[in-house]
């Protein structure tokens, strides 16, 4: 088995729990109460703090229900009491308003708690041997984001969601208007050991660099780095090899008029007569 990583249920045991007892089950195995506390913030006095370690649950169950907003999050809380209950909140008292909600998760990223547990969750996944991080796999995924979008022409770059664009596995030409989250995984157990979120206009290929740098920065000895056109450009061949790896990425074709001399277009030698080498027997007629 090259995934060695376990389960907290097995998919026939996960399958036969009531659908609504599966958050219950979820929230068991996580403990949140020092992330919650990074998140408590001084409320006046009289006034009831809202548990901060039940909207961190709400948080998590959210794309679990199929829930993308939160505004969505905010009516199934009121209307769904045994989903209100089962995040830890008091069926006697008000769910957390949408702007509550937003502070909470704005908080989140200032804070740097969501940074902070992946750090550790990557950290103790080291420390059992599940990740080794000699083959490392780099690419990006869209993140849609749910927001006012605008026009394509004029658009600034910046930190805020934006347009962008790239080619599926077929060829199709994706675009969205959202972010990225660029990811370096451990190739062998498929788990992600670094990752930076840009917005959606940002190249794949220039934050390959600084994944492999964060993987250096944190000791990780790394052999190979897979990637795929997207990240075909000499800074990033040569930043691979200063840290003792080898890049694996096909050839972009796209904007290429001539490829290199000795080769062609797909990688394939070609002799001084301009012959491609033949891999299996012999040409026919």
């Amino acid at each position: 088995m090259y995934i060695r990583q376990t389960w907290l249920f097995s998919f026939d045991e996960w399958m036969e729990i009531d659908p609504s007892e599966r958050r219950e089950r979820f929230f068991s195995a996580l403990d949140l109460s020092q992330y919650a506390a990074k998140l408590r913030s001084l409320t006046p006095q009289g006034a009831k703090p809202i548990s901060r370690e039940a909207i961190l649950h709400a948080f998590l169950a959210a794309p679990l229900e199929g829930i993308s907003t939160l505004t969505q999050l905010h009516r199934r809380l009121e209307s769904d009491l045994r989903f209100r209950y089962q995040c830890g909140f008091s069926l006697h008292e008000s769910v957390p308003s949408v702007s509550t909600l937003s502070r909470v998760f704005q908080a989140i990223v200032d804070k740097g708690v969501a940074e902070t547990r992946f750090a550790e969750l990557v950290r103790q996944c080291r420390d059992e041997g599940l990740i080794e991080g000699e083959h490392v796999a780099i690419d990006s995924t869209a993140i849609h984001a749910y927001e006012q979008k605008h026009p394509r022409s004029g658009v600034q770059p910046s930190n805020r969601a934006n347009w962008g664009a790239k080619f599926d596995a077929f060829g199709n030409r994706l675009a969205w208007f959202g972010y990225k989250v660029h990811l370096a995984v451990d190739a062998k157990s498929e788990l992600p050991m670094a990752l930076t979120v840009t917005p959606a206009n940002v190249y794949d290929g220039e934050m390959a660099i600084p994944l492999m740098e964060e993987l250096h920065h944190h000791d990780w000895r790394i052999r190979f780095v897979l990637m795929d056109a997207g990240y075909d450009q000499t800074k990033n061949y040569e930043a691979a090899r200063a840290l003792g790896a080898q890049a694996i990425i096909p050839m972009n074709r796209r904007n290429e008029k001539e490829p290199p001399e000795g080769m062609d277009f797909d990688g394939t030698p070609r002799c001084t007569m301009g012959y491609r080498m033949t891999y299996w027997g012999a040409e026919g007629d």
